[in-house]
């Protein structure tokens, strides 16, 4: 009894002295997403007074705390901290916990908030390198889960480099996470070298369907099916992935058009891109365009206006409360451009001004807060110049970009180009101010010949208060008209790892051999190796391949073709210079159709009709300073069932080239350009100028130009992107080669609204 009677005195003392310490509780979002900016509220209440009382925030390592405002009086009031979440903070559960320290005797008074991290599986896939049968890709995970992609498991912030088949002017890849995300990715390739004349020319007339089925085992069967139908005005396509059906429709008539479909779509330029069905209706009629749709149920009707200088487009969306009226306004007015959007209360504006070798330009848009959540970006300001000295190229951009609680960060980038010769030396700094400000350094030198590519960079980069990294690169190419050779050797001294990668492609006849090799070294457990094999064989009606990687994974695919039966004609020619030299590459169209001229200088068009065919060359695909002596359009009389003709070329001063995409380092918000659509002009001394198209690839080439030196300019100005002034001297006997690099204008990362 008496040990009761203590035991009831020390609770009741401790009850009082927990009133007098008073009480915290903590409130939050219980979601959130990875590389996010968000805060939690800490109520405290019945503090005692004339104590020294320090707030302690324990958090886990993905979580940053970037400042903690508060308000209040010392008994009573809220905090707010503010957190930053890792781009690449793990998926799962976390506690955080807020205490007051220096009120009670026996230590502080605290309350916790559970949150979870949400899955964001997302990557990046880039180019290197890309030939005739294959492609080479760099895939990089930017996303907080690990998925695969092939046979290779990439965890967050690591990357694979591996070689995948090329099918026409696309290459397809598919990545699968353990979270049950996957995801297929078409990229779109330059054109290749592709003759009639190089596979079978079927009899039968004009192909108009075309599938593929592939057959992946390697653990589990996963298959992928593709079709696509094209005959008369009606076209269509389909894609199968597993359970995953995507595809689209669309019949073309004189009079309009009308699609519908399902797939990933904006429903206006400043939305996001989501998964979504959708019909159209398009009616053409003078100047105009008018246009009905509808996405994912919602209503569209739009017209559009193009006249001379002034482009102009305005549509109504939604039905009965939800209504909003979306336009965009392009005016190119001389040397200046703006563009002006406005869709649901978000605006963008773009200036952009250039003359001669000089550029600059001027970007902003506003996103309201309610708005965030559909939009790719938040608000933004940015600016950019460039120009050049002489072989020595420069550009300078900084932009600021909103975050979810309103505050503002700066993005600053300032490159430096020096080209001599076959030699190119650049340097590049950046600069990122975030919660956890990053900086880079990038320094990179690069030789080029007729066949060899030697290239060789080193990167300085910091993030926060981590320590400094070092990545070190060594890359080298072979390239001939039969086989593909490549090795590079990538070095993290910093962490230790290291990989040295092969590849090559050889071909013979109707047979494709592609191998590539990858030794990975730097963890604990030592080196490990990867070999992935293909061997492909063109038939009559199709493309049978087999591939091994590792002996662990086997593919087996087939490409294949219906036809219909007609009595067309046949086309076969051969392009020759004054010499008699085959000329390779030289597109040539004709009815819709369009070959490009191989190795031997030979081409040929199957399934023609009428009495004759108008060739029309593409001065763009020529090869340097070469125009056809007949012009370059040509009437051929197709007087038999088959038929041969030759085209000839004759050599003058000019110059080509080829325009490349560099990207910055956020992925996510990486953008292209059509490059097609591109025209580049070059303006003499004397004040004439010369002006060619620009190829889906990038080459260009310029012919018949008198000697002096030059400037440029290309039109219409590409958006989101900047180059360096553009300057050549053209001299007889010297060969001219113009390379032009279009660099990707910032963009803001996403933040979670608080």
């Amino acid at each position: 009894m008496r040990y009761g009677g203590v035991i009831a005195l020390v609770i009741t003392t401790l009850s009082a002295w927990s009133q007098e310490c008073g009480e915290v509780v903590v409130r939050g979002p219980e979601e959130l997403v990875a590389g996010g900016i968000w805060s939690l509220a800490a109520h405290w209440t019945a503090l005692p007074k004339g104590k020294n009382i320090n707030i302690r925030i324990d958090a886990p390592a993905p979580f940053t705390v970037l400042s903690i405002p508060a308000e209040g009086r010392a008994d009573s009031g809220v905090a707010r901290p503010v957190f930053m979440t890792s781009a690449h903070a793990k998926a799962g559960a976390y506690w955080i916990r807020v205490g007051f320290q220096g009120v009670c005797p026996w230590g502080s008074v605290n309350d916790s908030l559970h949150v979870r991290v949400l899955p964001k599986p997302r990557l990046s896939a880039n180019i290197i390198s890309a030939g005739k049968d294959s492609v080479n890709l760099l895939i990089t995970n930017t996303g907080n889960v690990a998925f695969n992609c092939g046979e290779a498991r990439i965890a967050p912030t690591e990357f694979h480099e591996y070689q995948i088949d090329r099918k026409g002017n696309t290459v397809t890849f598919s990545a699968q996470s353990a979270i049950g995300w996957d995801t297929i990715v078409v990229l779109g390739l330059a054109p290749v070298g592709r003759s009639e004349s190089v596979a079978p020319v079927y009899e039968g007339g004009v192909p108009w369907l075309h599938w593929r089925f592939q057959t992946v085992y390697s653990g589990r069967v996963s298959q992928l099916g593709t079709v696509s139908l094209e005959k008369n005005a009606f076209s269509a396509r389909g894609l199968l992935w597993n359970d995953r059906l995507r595809g689209s429709a669309e019949l073309q008539q004189p009079c309009g058009r009308l699609s519908a479909g399902y797939g990933v779509l904006q429903r206006h330029v400043l939305s996001r891109a989501e998964e979504m069905s959708f019909v159209r209706i398009e009616v053409p009629f003078n100047e105009f365009t008018g246009a009905l749709e509808w996405r994912d149920g919602q209503p569209m009707a739009g017209l559009r206006w193009n006249g001379g200088n002034l482009d102009s487009r305005v549509a109504l969306f939604g039905g009965g409360s939800e209504q909003f009226l979306g336009m965009q306004h392009r005016v190119q007015l001389g040397h200046n451009q703006l563009n002006f959007s406005q869709y649901e209360g978000m605006t963008l504006a773009q200036y952009n001004w250039q003359k001669g070798v000089h550029r600059w330009s001027l970007h902003a848009a506003h996103i309201p807060d309610k708005l965030r959540a559909r939009a790719p970006y938040s608000s933004f300001v940015r600016a950019h110049a460039s120009g050049a000295l002489g072989p020595n190229r420069w550009l300078g951009q900084s932009a600021l970009f909103a975050d979810a609680n309103g505050n503002w960060n700066q993005f600053h980038l300032l490159q430096n180009d020096l080209t001599l010769g076959s030699w190119r030396f650049s340097t590049r700094g950046q600069f990122f101010s975030s919660a956890l400000p990053s900086k880079q350094l990038r320094l990179q030198a690069e030789y080029r010949s007729s066949l060899w590519q030697w290239q060789s960079s080193g990167e300085w980069r910091q993030l926060g208060y981590l320590p400094p990294q070092l990545l070190y690169q060594h890359q080298l190419r072979l390239r001939t008209t039969r086989a593909y050779l490549q090795t590079q050797f990538r070095h993290q001294p910093s962490t230790g790892l290291w990989s040295l990668l092969g590849s090559g492609n050889m071909q013979h006849k109707r047979w494709s051999l592609r191998i590539q090799s990858a030794l990975f070294g730097g963890w604990n457990g030592g080196a490990r190796h990867q070999q992935n094999l293909q061997l492909i064989r063109r038939t009559a009606h199709g493309n049978l391949s087999v591939s091994a990687q590792s002996l662990q994974r086997a593919t087996i695919g087939w490409n294949g073709s219906l036809h219909t039966s007609s009595p067309y004609k046949t086309l076969t020619g051969h392009c020759s210079d004054e010499a008699g030299n085959p000329l390779e590459g030289v597109e040539i169209s004709t009815q819709g159709k369009s070959v490009i001229s191989d190795l031997n200088g030979t081409f040929s068009f199957a399934h023609l009709e009428g009495p004759d065919a108008l060739l029309k060359i593409h001065a763009a695909s020529l090869p340097f300073a070469t125009q056809p002596i007949l012009g370059y359009e040509q009437h051929q009389f197709l007087e038999q069932r088959k038929q041969h003709c030759t085209l000839g070329f004759y050599r003058t001063l000019g110059v080509r080239g080829t325009i490349t995409l560099q990207h910055t380092q956020h992925e996510a918000l990486s953008q292209q350009v059509d490059l097609a659509s591109l025209e580049l002009t070059l303006y003499h001394e004397d004040r004439s100028s010369y002006t060619t198209p620009v190829r889906e690839d990038g080459q260009f080439a310029l012919g018949g130009l008198p000697e002096g030196h030059y400037c440029g300019a290309l039109a219409p100005a590409p958006q989101g992107f900047s180059y360096a002034p553009i300057s050549i001297d053209i001299r007889e006997g010297r060969p001219s080669t113009l390379n032009i690099t279009l660099i990707e204008l910032s963009q803001n990362i996403p933040f979670q609204a608080l």
